[in-house]
């Protein structure tokens, strides 16, 4: 009251202070980040710096929350909404990241995949292919038609060893003349072993030194006798195959002989 006796116009302290206070700026800092963050945190690489404005964001909003909370600042409900917002950025970031690891690890698990199973058929494949074709005793091969007649004991060497006289027939199917050894090549075996080639100081009976370099016109057949020391008695294996081949899959002719 004044000297008058009028009452005097009590201040009101209270409302001074909340109309000094202000909204919290972190608050508001923090709600246009996590907003950007929120939006940013669909798009793949880019939701990195979503996720570094997403934490920004929390830190400023969770400052704001603080602020109000305590009475220093308005916006309590902007500050919490911030909070959520930069949180939820960084949620939908690392979801997404996941996600896009998650995705490129199918791919690259089905790629092995596809590569181990395309392994596995070229190693079964390639299992078919190692092994040459063997006919036995007649087939064709690149230059002729063979057919294995015979694998006989047969006179001594010239050393006195005994021998065996391997006799074969061959058509010649090239375009050309030619003779057996120019295209083909035989190898006769005794209990795995290779055996040598035979030289007769007299020819045993059915033997022909000549037939082996005689040549045949195209599609005629012939007559070639080989002579090989033996071992012992046991069986003989007779292989035929091209003298000359660049095909791992070469077929062959083959026939074991009892002596």
């Amino acid at each position: 009251m004044n000297e008058h006796g009028t009452p005097q116009p009590v201040a009101d302290v209270g409302s001074g202070q909340r109309a000094n206070r202000g909204i919290t700026i972190c608050g508001v800092v923090g709600l246009i980040l996590g907003i950007i963050a929120v939006i940013l945190s669909f798009i793949p690489i880019i939701n990195n710096a979503a996720a570094v404005l997403g934490f920004v964001g929390a830190v400023l909003a969770l400052v704001g929350t603080v602020a109000a909370f305590r009475g220093k600042r308005d916006g309590k409900v902007l500050s919490v909404v911030a909070l959520v917002l930069s949180v939820l950025g960084i949620v939908i970031t690392l979801a997404m990241q996941q996600a896009a690891v998650d995705a490129i690890d199918d791919a690259l698990g089905a790629g092995s995949s596809q590569q181990e199973q395309g392994a596995d058929a070229s190693g079964v494949e390639d299992g078919e292919t190692e092994a040459a074709p063997v006919q036995d005793s007649e087939g064709d091969l690149q230059s002729a038609h063979v057919r294995l007649v015979s694998a006989v004991s047969s006179g001594n060497d010239y050393e006195g060893n005994p021998t065996v006289l391997v006799t074969l027939e061959w058509t010649n199917t090239t375009d050309s003349n030619t003779s057996f050894a120019s295209v083909l090549q035989t190898s006769v075996f005794q209990n795995g072993h290779g055996l040598e080639t035979a030289i007769y100081v007299d020819a045993p009976e059915g033997y022909d030194a000549n037939s082996y370099l005689a040549e045949l016109q195209p599609g005629a057949t012939g007559t070639v006798s080989l002579g090989y020391v033996l071992e012992d008695s046991s069986p003989v294996e007779v292989q035929v195959s091209d003298l000359i081949s660049f095909d791992d899959d070469a077929p062959m002719i083959s026939h074991a002989f009892e002596l």
